[in-house]
């Protein structure tokens, strides 16, 4: 008997969960309304071919907005490029033929050459 609740207390809850009820379901029937299912036809998309081919209009039109560089330009960072890497790759060839040489010395007591 020491577990039980107040009659007044429980009233109050009852009356409490009843009113949310009350305020979940507007409806008069207190029967939840069922969500109407839509059926999407295949006709409301185009063709595919028409898709594609609007696809690639936009691709076209989109490159002709592009800003191309002039020939001259391309030829020009193109050399730029190449004296690029031949400087590096003469930079690094002179740099591995000397620690190449200085660890023939340190191995074998003479200087290591790549040309033999």
């Amino acid at each position: 008997m020491a577990n039980k609740k107040p009659k007044n207390e429980t009233s109050n809850y009852d009356e409490m969960k009843q009113q949310q009820k009350a305020a979940v379901n507007v409806d008069s029937n207190n029967t939840p309304k069922k969500a109407k299912k839509t059926v999407k036809k295949n006709s409301d998309k185009p063709n595919i071919f028409k898709r594609m081919w609007k696809g690639i209009k936009g691709i076209f039109s989109e490159l002709k907005k592009v800003t191309w560089t002039k020939g001259k330009e391309v030829g020009s960072n193109t050399a730029v490029v190449l004296v690029v890497v031949v400087l590096f790759f003469v930079a690094l060839f002179i740099i591995d033929y000397v620690l190449s040489g200085i660890f023939g010395l340190i191995t074998n007591d003479k200087w290591t050459t790549i040309f033999i």
